[in-house]
């Protein structure tokens, strides 16, 4: 479920702003970054 709401991020921005696919994976991976490490570790499990 995650996966799906990253990727419906990642159009809406691709959609709505005048980025790049590299700048929208940037933005991405800042975002999983900053998110604590557990939720991100069970993330990446799933």
């Amino acid at each position: 479920a995650f996966k799906l709401m990253l990727q419906m991020f990642k159009t809406l921005l691709a959609d709505n702003l005048d980025l790049s696919d590299e700048k929208i994976g940037e933005l991405v991976d800042a975002f999983m970054n900053a998110i604590p490490s557990l939720l991100k570790s069970q993330l990446q499990a799933a």
